[in-house]
């Protein structure tokens, strides 16, 4: 019984952890003019934030 819960707690930890990394390739003719207290690091795309990518 515990090594059931055991392994189903470190499944769910592992899933939730991989749902939040989406890594999508940012180009330049994707990248909008930054305004002031936009982006902290990298480039302003419509959808946020991104790290620019394929310079």
């Amino acid at each position: 019984m515990q090594l059931t819960t055991v392994a189903t707690a470190l499944f769910s930890l592992a899933s939730l952890a991989s749902a939040a990394v989406v890594i999508t390739p940012v180009f330049t003719n994707q990248v909008v003019n930054k305004v002031s207290g936009d982006c902290a690091w990298g480039v302003v795309t419509p959808q946020g934030c991104a790290p620019l990518r394929g310079q």
